[in-house]
């Protein structure tokens, strides 16, 4: 009688909590996969390595540098 009684107990509580995640966690922005010649990887890979950073995120810094450097504008073809 016991375990029915907390079995619905835990049933009710977990209906009520829902999803566990913090509500103040940070939200991931969803990555696509890109190909990369395989010297550039093994670069990239070392550059992450030697920063300590994710390979997402050199890689991600990198395209951004490129993007602003006006190397990539839409009136300069």
């Amino acid at each position: 009688m016991a375990n029915d009684f907390l079995g619905k107990l835990a049933k009710q509580a977990n209906q009520q909590l829902g999803d566990n995640e913090s509500p103040f966690k940070q939200k991931k922005e969803v990555t696509r996969p890109v190909q990369v010649r395989e010297g550039t990887y093994k670069m990239i890979k070392d550059i992450a390595y030697h920063k300590e950073a994710k390979i997402v995120d050199v890689i991600d810094s990198m395209l951004k540098y490129a993007i602003n450097s006006g190397e990539f504008d839409k009136n300069n073809k």
